[in-house]
């Protein structure tokens, strides 16, 4: 009996061990729980850190400044210097034209040509390139005219314009933005003409050709005239038809702490045209306190500062119009 007792306390001692040595080589591991507010406390750990939490290049660019001086200057140089005196119904103009187009088509735009022949009967056109927006109905216009004075390379009149429309085409080129963007550029100017009847012909020539639904949709038009020299950043307008982008982008312009002062015009830009069909209208133009301009109209005159001030200023104004500010243009 002692010896059955025996072997009974060695088969269980030995048992005892080799199931606790199964244990320790097949036994699952242990399993922390961990409670929901460790969870989540560790998720947005995870969240915060991760880089796809972080706002993108793309999205920074959606409003981030893109405007090149450098380039506006190139193309005012171009049009000032290697083309030259360009008044309106001249090979020199027609050349300005075929410039404009080319620049255009490489920006990707699709370009529409609007000819029309003048009270003496030399022909020009407008050079309007079209960025679809993202909804529908809502239209901004940004122009500039490029022929020049008579006898004179209009490097500020108006080459600064077409320079600085051309540079934003190539900004918005490629941009996700609400409106619609036309950039316009307009043939028979005739700056420095004291015979309103002949001036503007260009411009009044966009208006004629524009459907009224099509009118309906254009919410803005600014136009870009002599941006190099002078010591007032001004917006002009005639103050006789909705005055709504005027007092926006002077808003914007004080927001912004860029000096500009409104200045009344009744007579001297393409804006005009726009402003008499009650579509909201402003020129921006750097000029003397008073209004004036003396210019010499000379490349080596033009203030490289004074074209990026303007550019980045529209540029800025244009990213930060939102479907509050259409609708208020608009309606």
């Amino acid at each position: 009996m002692k010896r059955l007792a025996l072997l009974v306390v060695l088969v269980l001692a030995v048992g005892l061990a080799a199931g606790s040595g199964t244990n320790l080589l097949f036994g699952k591991a242990k399993v922390k729980k961990v409670s929901s507010k460790e969870t989540a406390a560790s998720k947005k750990k995870s969240e915060t850190a991760s880089p796809l939490s972080q706002p993108t290049s793309i999205t920074k660019a959606a409003t981030s400044p893109q405007f090149s001086v450098s380039q506006a200057m190139g193309h005012t140089f171009a049009l000032s210097e290697q083309i030259g005196v360009r008044p309106p119904g001249s090979v020199k103009e027609a050349a300005a034209a075929d410039y404009i187009v080319q620049r255009l088509g490489e920006y990707g735009y699709t370009v529409e040509e609007q000819p029309f022949t003048m009270a003496d009967g030399f022909a020009s056109r407008n050079i309007v390139g079209t960025r679809r927006g993202t909804r529908e109905g809502f239209t901004i216009v940004i122009g500039a005219h490029f022929d020049s004075p008579q006898d004179s390379k209009g490097a500020d009149d108006d080459a600064t314009g077409v320079g600085t429309v051309l540079e934003l085409a190539r900004d918005f080129a490629t941009r996700r933005i609400e409106p619609t963007m036309e950039f316009v550029f307009f043939g028979g100017n005739r700056p420095g003409s004291t015979d309103m009847d002949t001036r503007l012909v260009g411009a009044h020539r966009y208006v004629e050709l524009t459907g009224s639904l099509e009118m309906k949709d254009i919410v803005g038009m600014i136009e870009v005239d002599c941006i190099g020299q002078g010591d007032t950043l001004a917006l002009r307008s005639q103050g006789t038809g909705l005055q709504r982008l005027k007092d926006k982008l002077l808003t914007f312009a004080g927001v912004k702490n860029t000096p500009v002062t409104y200045i009344k015009s009744a007579d001297d830009s393409d804006n005009i045209p726009f402003e008499n069909s009650q579509i909201p209208s402003v020129w921006v133009e750097w000029c003397n306190p008073g209004g004036t301009l003396s210019t010499d109209n000379a490349y080596t005159s033009v203030v490289a500062q004074k074209v990026q001030t303007a550019g980045v200023l529209i540029e800025s104004f244009v990213l930060r119009l939102n479907s509050q500010d259409l609708e208020e243009l608009k309606y």
